[in-house]
This record gives structure tokens, C-alpha cells and sequence, in this order.
């Protein structure tokens, strides 16, 4: 326990209602930066957390948020829009505003939520945006700590199509109120219980060390209460590295099917549903090119180090994960 005080920025989204919860429920003085002054963490927390109102477009809102605080936890992304206006562009640019805010108050420290680098970034707005938030923090006065992420298993086993093992959280992504993620959802989303199919980018023997979000969280949170001064920049993932095939057969022994077909998204016909989306949707478009990003990278990240370094808890397996959130 310290006597700091947190900021979660992005703290009604998937991993930042399970940051804040934890840092609560642990006794820490955590607030939570929210969009509209009646927003809350709905997920159920025994600790308290203080709320106030910012957003990365207001540099006088920011400015009030982060004052008294010592350290910020950013997990903010544009991927799907929460209001009119949002983009992957302009809240990944509004971050790098909210650096020179934090340095100018006094912030100790700066938590970023980002992903990992790829050789071709330039293509993948989220990924481009990340890597320009890792080079404001390079020159920065603030101690930095990155943590790259790979898949969450969260969000690519369900939106794969297997939407009954959606985590129980009422601010997962896969349940965010966006137009066209709803109506992927309704497409996709009985495949695996109804049809036995499942999308799998990249096909069947693409793997990724793939991490739920649960982890994702305690990573981060590990990160913002870490005890040394040095910066860091850990490529993280889950307990195992498996590919899409492994992943069907759990799922497979899970639901009960003899097998799960899987259906191959090859990262060209990703980047080819990107470019007709486009012109209707900027986040429709960048919703298909993580899903190019995912089907075109395999990293072999080792989590163990980084849970021994961060003193985090045992993680969870893709079958652990479906034990606790899927039921028949």
C-alpha cells in the first residue's frame, strides 16, 4: 500500500473499469476519469472510487483531472467510438496532449496501455497512434511504463463468433453500444453454439500468446504500484501460446461439439473488408485492420518474467477464462 493517488483515464472501458475496480478494491486512491458527470463503473467493487468528469479533446478538463495526482494510467483508444466525433486518430493524439498536461502537473508517473509494434504499423491507425505515444514518452520527464499487449481473448474468441462466452463485465467491448460492432455481433456472433464455425485470423495454425483482459488489467495495475524508478517497456502476454486450431479444440471440449470448423480470415481479405468500409465508417475500417494486424503477427512473448518483475497473480488460460464466462 502507498498513500499515491491514481488516475484512470479511459476507466469505463474494458480494461480501465477493471483497473480502476482493483486499485479500489485494494485500498488504493483511485479516480476515474469519465466523459459526462453521471458516468460509473457498473461492475460491482467493494472500494471506493472517486469520479471526475475529463476528456482528451479538453486540455482545461484534463487539466483540473490530474491535478494532486501522482501517477496517470492511460487505456484510452478510439477503436470503437463511445460518442460522436471519437476517432483512433484523435484520441491517440489527444494522449500526447495529456503527457505535457501530466508533466506540467507534476506527475510521477506515466501508465500507457499500448500494443505491440509492428513491422508495418504505418498500415494500422491504432498501432501507428500507439507508437507515436511511445516516442512523446521516450523524452519524457515523467518515469514511463508501457505495456504491449497482444490478442485479448476477450474480444477475438467472442467476436471469432462465439458471443455466449462474452466476459460477464457490463463494460466489455463486445457489448459496446456501436453501430456497426452490434451488427458484426448479430452476424457472427452464434457461430461457434449454432453452427460450430469460428473465424480465425490468420487461419487455422496462426497462433498468439492471447491474454484476457483480466490480466491485461493486473498488469497494468501492477505497473502504476511497481516499487522501482527505472522506465519500462514490457512486451507482455498470457500464460500460453497457442494457435487458432488449439483454441477451437477448447472451445470444442467446452461447448460439447466433437469439433469447431474454423473459418481462415487471412489478413488481405481483413485489409480488403478495410478498404470497402472506409468510405462509410473510419472505425468500421480500423476495426478490420486490427483484425489484419492480428491474422499477420505471431509474437512468442514469454509472460513469466513479467509476472515474477510486476508481483502479479497466476493467469488465467483460454480454458480458465471459459470456465468462468461461459455456461451452457
Amino acid at each position: 500500500m502507498d498513500n499515491k493517488k491514481y488516475l484512470v483515464i479511459g476507466a469505463t472501458g474494458h480494461v480501465g473499469s477493471k483497473i480502476t475496480i482493483l486499485l479500489a478494491d485494494r485500498g488504493y486512491d483511485v479516480t476515474a476519469m469519465v466523459r459526462q458527470k453521471n458516468s460509473i463503473i457498473k461492475d460491482p467493487h467493494k472500494g471506493l472510487i472517486k469520479y471526475v468528469v475529463g476528456d482528451l479533446s479538453d486540455e482545461d478538463s484534463i487539466k483540473k483531472a490530474v491535478k494532486g495526482i501522482d501517477v496517470v494510467i492511460n487505456t484510452a483508444n478510439g477503436l470503437l467510438p463511445q460518442k460522436k466525433g471519437d476517432s483512433v486518430t484523435g484520441v491517440n493524439e489527444g494522449a500526447v496532449k495529456l503527457i505535457s498536461i501530466c508533466e506540467e502537473g507534476g506527475i510521477s508517473r506515466f501508465v500507457q496501455s499500448s500494443t505491440p509494434t509492428f513491422k508495418r504499423d504505418n498500415d494500422v491507425p491504432e498501432l501507428l497512434g500507439k507508437r507515436m505515444i511511445e516516442k512523446r514518452l521516450a523524452t519524457s520527464s515523467m518515469q514511463s511504463i508501457i505495456i504491449r499487449n497482444p490478442a485479448f481473448m476477450d474480444v477475438f474468441i467472442v467476436m471469432g463468433g462465439f458471443a455466449q462466452a462474452s466476459d460477464k463485465s457490463l463494460h466489455a467491448t463486445t457489448k459496446r453500444e456501436y453501430g456497426f460492432a452490434q451488427m458484426y455481433m448479430k452476424i457472427v456472433g452464434d457461430f461457434v453454439v449454432k453452427r460450430g464455425w469460428m473465424l480465425a485470423p490468420g487461419g487455422a495454425d496462426h497462433g498468439t500468446p492471447t491474454i484476457s483482459t483480466r490480466d491485461v488489467a493486473e498488469m497494468l495495475v501492477g505497473g502504476a504500484v511497481y516499487e522501482g524508478s527505472e522506465n519500462l517497456l514490457i512486451e507482455a502476454g498470457g500464460p500460453q501460446w497457442l494457435t487458432w486450431r488449439e483454441i477451437a479444440a477448447i472451445i470444442a471440449q467446452k461447448t460439447g461439439r466433437k469439433k469447431i470448423r474454423l473459418i481462415p480470415i487471412p489478413a488481405w481479405l481483413a485489409q480488403l473488408n478495410r478498404a470497402m468500409v472506409k468510405p462509410f465508417s473510419d472505425s468500421a475500417a480500423n476495426m478490420f485492420a486490427m483484425m489484419g494486424f492480428v491474422a499477420a503477427f505471431q509474437p512468442k512473448w514469454d509472460s513469466v518474467e513479467t509476472v515474477k518483475k510486476l508481483k502479479l497473480p497466476k493467469q488465467l488460460t483460454v480454458s480458465d477464462y471459459l470456465d468462468i464466462n461461459y455456461k451452457k
